[in-house]
């Protein structure tokens, strides 16, 4: 069950929870799995708190700033299988946040055996 973290200033003009859902299916897609296995939390950076070098972002930039994706997963996936989750995820965020695609920051980090707990045990 991978995990997608999305952190960005999002214009006000997108549907963050339609950005969810396209996510979840992208990933699943990508993937191989059904889309109910995916979870994606939004975390909407504040203008004013988020910066690029020297570069501060406020409200009018929110098609400028960088999304930042973070997608965590156990381990055993392939290096294609994780291009492919990374590419897809990274063009839905940045089609959803109206942000250029080579804007768009996205890492993929492997949980190894016995580091996560979830359906009751550990993973």
């Amino acid at each position: 069950m991978p995990t997608i973290r999305i952190q960005a200033i999002a214009p006000q003009s997108c549907d963050v929870s339609q950005m969810l859902t396209r996510c979840t299916a992208a990933a699943a897609d990508a993937l191989g799995i059904p889309q109910n296995y995916c979870w994606v939390i939004f975390q909407a950076v504040a203008p004013g708190t988020y910066a690029e070098g020297d570069c501060v972002w406020g409200e009018a930039d929110a098609g400028k700033a960088a999304p930042l994706i973070s997608i965590t997963a156990l381990e055993g996936r392939t290096a294609e299988l994780k291009a492919r989750v990374l590419q897809a995820t990274a063009s839905t965020v940045a089609e959803c946040l109206a942000v250029p695609i080579e804007k768009v920051f996205a890492e993929y980090r492997d949980i190894p055996q016995g580091h996560a707990f979830s359906g009751g045990s550990l993973c």
